[in-house]
């Protein structure tokens, strides 16, 4: 077993556990209630990230006379507390992947995937800036939904190139199956960008079918060199 690529599979697989779990700890942190039924987004944080409008703002909060709003406020911030840490468990797993991956196959493009998780993760530390900004600023958010746009699409084409480097390199490992499940997070992402209400869901859930090839292809490849 080659020793070097045995720990950057094992750290991979490590860290790819990690968002997993962290993941599905986080989700639990937001709020789960709309203050209008959405008929565009599963959960608020997602409506929230990609709002546009004050009207989309006041459909997840509620207005001044909803006695939700402010735990719903809250739980917004809670969350974003909580994102800070998931932001930098799952660059270190992209980051890792890639690293790994560009051992294994000697392709220098796949070390753009380090570049990606670093640029996903500035993204996601501005975007919960301006988050944490709106949720006290639901009546007059001004430029912060403008600003929003652009910054939580930063986040989003980053894992979008992520998930389409992420396809090239798993062909090239041998991992066809794996590798088409991450051209969804590719194609999705225009559509997505240009009609948020109908594609932002399928966007983010293929960009975690991504992030589950990854990990796959992680503990195949672990399996693999345990056994060498």
């Amino acid at each position: 077993m080659n020793n070097d690529m045995g720990r950057s599979w094992k750290y991979t697989v490590f860290a790819g556990l990690l968002t997993l779990v962290t993941s599905l700890w986080l989700f639990g942190q937001f709020p789960h209630d709309f203050a209008s039924p959405s008929e565009s987004y599963r959960d608020p944080i997602m409506a929230f990230e990609f709002a546009q409008t004050q009207e989309d703002l006041l459909e997840i909060f509620g207005g001044v006379d909803d006695p939700e709003r402010m735990r719903r406020q809250d739980g917004m911030d809670n969350g974003h507390d909580g994102d800070l840490l998931f932001l930098i468990i799952y660059s270190l797993f992209i980051a890792g992947f890639f690293t790994a991956l560009f051992k294994k196959t000697g392709r220098a493009i796949l070390l753009a995937g380090v570049a990606v998780a670093v640029v996903a993760a500035v993204g996601d530390i501005w975007e919960n800036s301006i988050l944490r900004s709106l949720t006290r600023q639901l009546e007059h958010p001004g430029d912060l939904l403008a600003d929003l746009h652009f910054v939580t699409w930063i986040k989003w084409w980053a894992l979008a190139l992520g998930a389409s480097l992420g396809s090239y390199g798993l062909f090239k490992d041998g991992r066809i199956v794996l590798a088409i499940m991450c051209l969804p997070g590719f194609f999705l992402a225009v559509p997505a960008y240009l009609q948020p209400k109908i594609y932002a869901t399928l966007f983010v859930d293929s960009i975690g079918l991504w992030f589950i090839a990854m990990l796959v292809a992680a503990a195949l490849n672990l399996r693999a060199q345990a056994r060498e």
